[in-house]
C-alpha cells in the first residue's frame, strides 16, 4: 500500500503546549510506515526534539522576537509559498495547528483540492476577549476561514462548541480528539534528580508560561493565605515573571514561591508535588494539567473556558461553568476563574487532608490514561483515513 502524504503546518515549534503535542505526534506518525511525513514551519525555531529522518520546510526567517502584527501580516506570503509546497509535493492531506497556521492552510486551500484540515487548540472567544487590534483580526479570521477546512479537530468539547456557538462553524466539520500523552515516558523522566530539596506533602506546583491569560498573579495570591510550612514552584518563564517576583516581596512570600525557571525537563518537579494547581482564565486542553496528573499530584483547577472541565468532570456539561466558589469533582477540584478565596480554600483543604490528596492522586493518575498516546494516535489515523478516502472517490 502506497505511502499517504501528510503535511502538518504550525507557527514554530518554540516552546509551548501545541507545540510539545505535534512534537508528539511527529515521533509517532515518522515511525509509522504508512505515512510520508512533512512538517511546514512559518518561522524559524525549534525548541523540541524531533525524528532526524523528518523532512522540515522553513518558510520565512522570522522568529519570537518578531511581533504578532508584523506575523500576520506575512500570513498572504506564507499561503503563496505553502500553496508553491503543496502544488510541488502533492501532498494527501494537511493538517495545521495554531491559528496564524491554520488561516495560512485554509487561505491555501482556496487555489488546491487538497483536504485541509484545522486544529482547535484554544477556546477562542476566551483567549480573545480583549479589544486589541490583535485579537479582532484573529476573531475575524477564524469567522471567515475556518468553515472552509474540510474537518477542525477540536482539542476539547468546549473549544468546539465555541467554534459552534460563536463562529459559525458548522456542527457536522467538527471531531474531538484530545491531547496524547506518552505516560510511560513521563514517568520515566519524571525520576530524574533535581536541585531542590522538597517536602512533597508540602509542595504545591504550576506549570505554565508567564503571560497574563494563565493569572499566575491570582496563584500568588491566593497562595499567600497558605499555611507558612508550603511551598510553590513555579516552573516557566515569560513577559510577566518580573512582575510576579515583585507581587512576591509585596505579599511576604518571596522566600515560600520558588521560580524554577523554563525547563527541558519539567516532570521531576511535578513529581516532587503534591498539588498541581491551574490558575488560568482561558485554556484549550491543558496539557501540564494532565501532565501533573500522570505524575501523580492532586488538581485545582479554575474552571475556565475549555477543558479543566472535560478533564476533572467528564460527566458534567462542559459548558456549565462556575460563576463562583468551588466543586469537588471527580477527579479533582475546580475553583470559578479569579476566586482568589476559593482557590486559597481548596489549597488549604488539600494541604491539611492527607487522605483527600491522596484519593485526588490516585484517581488523576486513573484519569490520565484516558489520554494515552496510542488510543490518540488511532484517532488521528481513522480521521486521516476517512478524510483522504473520502477525496479518492
Amino acid at each position: 500500500m502506497a505511502q499517504k502524504k501528510i503535511m502538518f503546518v504550525i507557527n514554530s515549534l518554540s516552546r509551548g503546549g501545541a507545540e510539545r503535542v505535534l512534537s508528539i505526534l511527529l515521533d509517532a506518525f515518522v515511525k509509522d510506515s504508512a505515512f510520508d511525513v512533512t512538517l511546514v514551519l512559518l518561522e524559524d525555531e525549534i525548541a523540541y526534539p524531533l525524528p532526524e529522518e523528518l523532512d522540515i520546510v522553513i518558510l520565512s526567517t522570522l522568529d519570537n522576537g518578531d511581533g504578532g502584527l508584523k506575523k500576520t501580516a506575512h500570513i498572504p506570503l506564507f499561503s503563496w509559498r505553502l500553496w508553491r509546497l503543496v502544488k510541488e509535493r502533492k501532498p494527501d492531506l494537511l493538517l495545521s495547528f495554531l491559528f496564524r497556521a491554520d488561516f495560512v492552510n485554509m487561505l491555501t486551500s482556496v487555489f488546491h483540492n487538497r483536504p485541509a484540515l484545522v486544529s482547535a487548540r484554544v477556546n477562542t472567544s476566551s483567549t480573545y476577549a480583549d479589544d486589541t487590534i490583535q485579537a479582532k483580526i484573529n476573531k475575524f479570521l477564524v469567522r471567515r476561514l475556518y468553515p472552509k477546512a474540510e474537518k477542525i479537530i477540536s482539542v476539547s468539547e468546549g473549544t468546539k462548541e465555541d467554534l459552534i456557538e460563536n463562529f459559525a462553524v458548522a456542527r457536522d466539520k467538527h471531531v474531538v480528539i484530545h491531547n496524547p500523552y506518552d505516560i510511560d515516558k513521563i514517568r520515566r523522566l519524571s525520576q530524574e534528580p533535581i536541585d531542590l530539596k522538597l517536602k512533597r506533602e508540602e509542595t504545591i506546583v504550576a506549570l505554565s508560561r508567564f503571560r497574563p491569560i494563565k493569572n499566575i498573579e491570582m496563584l500568588i495570591r491566593a497562595f499567600s493565605g497558605v499555611d507558612a510550612d508550603a511551598n510553590l514552584v513555579l516552573v516557566g518563564d515569560g513577559e510577566e515573571e518580573q512582575k510576579l517576583h515583585t507581587l512576591t516581596k509585596e505579599l511576604g512570600v518571596e522566600d515560600r514561591v520558588i521560580f524554577a525557571g523554563g525547563v527541558d525537563n519539567p516532570y521531576p518537579y511535578l513529581a516532587a508535588s503534591s498539588i498541581y494547581i491551574s490558575s488560568s482564565r482561558s485554556e484549550g486542553f491543558p496539557n501540564a494539567m494532565v501532565e501533573a496528573m500522570i505524575c501523580g499530584c492532586a488538581v485545582v483547577s479554575t474552571d475556565c473556558p475549555s477543558g479543566p472541565r472535560e478533564i476533572l468532570s467528564p460527566a458534567s456539561d462542559p459548558m456549565n461553568l462556575l460563576e463562583s466558589g468551588s466543586e469537588y469533582a471527580e477527579y479533582g477540584i475546580l475553583v470559578a476563574v479569579d476566586d482568589v478565596a476559593a482557590m486559597q480554600k481548596a489549597i488549604c483543604t488539600l494541604l491539611e487532608s492527607p487522605k483527600l490528596r491522596s484519593d485526588y492522586s490516585k484517581k488523576a493518575m486513573q484519569r490520565a490514561g484516558d489520554f494515552r498516546l496510542e488510543q490518540v494516535c488511532n484517532s488521528y489515523k481513522n480521521l486521516f483515513s476517512e478524510v483522504i478516502g473520502e477525496h479518492a472517490v
